[in-house]
């Protein structure tokens, strides 16, 4: 769960009327990548203790939502899939689950967390260097597409409702931590700051003044950037694509990325970048990006309103835009 390649780089962007706010980064590692809180403000009182919570939050959200921790909640709801028992869940974990089956609709099952067997199937292919049973997949991703998760009549329980249903929150679990660990900054009295969960980035402004930050997105697969920083606030930021995780088996490449309708991991080289006022948004709009057809993007992204969204291809080494709403101001069949 939530390993990703880091596809955005933040810059600092400070004028004359705020020399008075200094920037002050902490890092560590969570969900597999690094975690990184950078903090404006003109007074350090307390940053120590409030940084330290917010770390805190940032470990508690993933040992409660992580598959690689078998203590988990959602590893003790896999557990029971199929057997009819509601198991008890926290107000994190019951949040992010009502976000996803959100997702889900909106995207017509091509996000779907409930694709934990299949994501399962293809670790052990990257591992072993051997393609995972088609036959099997294309079962479970028969089953998937049905109803696979039941909350219980107060929302506090949760259950799967067969063996084929495992969760896996790879595709929106890093934007949720970091949309939760900026609220939680919020809280403590620092409202100016920037959260980077391996490459998902949520932020408010840098100061009292609104003055917005500059991100810089990376394409995945390529040493190419896009030629201008996007100036940003108050939103998140997610880049989705293939990464270190793809594997080569046989002919063809595979990314880390399912497809939940078919079970089969991507093979195309395309990377995708959403812009939302959320991170939980934006992380699985550019997920959902990298499995949708085009055609399916432009409807989806009509239909949630207040998006952007980039859509690139890297098949030859040379980047080209697929689809833009919104992201970049111009149109072009290369980025250089």
């Amino acid at each position: 769960m939530f390993k990703n390649i880091i596809g955005l780089i933040f810059f600092f962007l400070t004028y004359n009327a705020h020399a008075q706010f200094q920037k002050y980064t902490y890092e560590t590692q969570r969900m597999g990548s690094p975690f990184q809180i950078t903090i404006s403000c003109a007074d350090s009182t307390g940053i120590s203790k409030a940084v330290k919570r917010a770390f805190q939050l940032a470990a508690h959200l993933e040992s409660d939502l992580s598959d690689y921790q078998p203590n988990s909640e959602l590893s003790h709801v896999n557990r029971l899939a199929g057997s009819g028992t509601f198991y008890p869940i926290h107000e994190p974990f019951r949040a992010i689950l009502k976000q996803s089956l959100y997702a889900q609709k909106f995207t017509q099952g091509a996000l779907n967390v409930s694709v934990g067997r299949p994501v399962g199937l293809w670790r052990q292919a990257r591992k072993l260097g051997k393609m995972p049973d088609l036959g099997e997949l294309r079962q479970l991703a028969l089953k998937i597409q049905g109803t696979c998760l039941e909350f219980s009549a107060d929302s506090t329980e949760v259950r799967l409702l067969d063996t084929a249903c495992q969760l896996d929150l790879g595709s929106l679990g890093k934007g949720f931590v970091a949309q939760r660990v900026l609220e939680e900054l919020k809280t403590l009295g620092f409202p100016y700051a920037l959260v980077d969960a391996g490459g998902k980035i949520v932020m408010t402004s840098q100061g009292p003044t609104d003055l917005p930050w500059q991100v810089g997105i990376e394409i995945p697969a390529s040493n190419a950037t896009l030629p201008e920083l996007l100036t940003l606030k108050h939103v998140a930021v997610a880049t989705s694509g293939k990464t270190y995780q793809s594997v080569r088996l046989g002919d063809q490449q595979y990314s880390h990325v399912i497809d939940p309708r078919t079970g089969m991991a991507l093979t195309h080289a395309r990377s995708a970048t959403a812009i939302a006022v959320d991170g939980t948004l934006a992380d699985w709009l550019a997920t959902a990006a990298t499995v949708m057809t085009l055609q399916e993007i432009e409807k989806l992204v009509v239909k949630l309103g207040n998006v952007r969204l980039l859509v690139l291809e890297n098949e030859t080494g040379e980047p080209k835009i697929l689809f833009n709403y919104k992201l970049i101001p111009y149109e072009a069949t290369r980025i250089y």
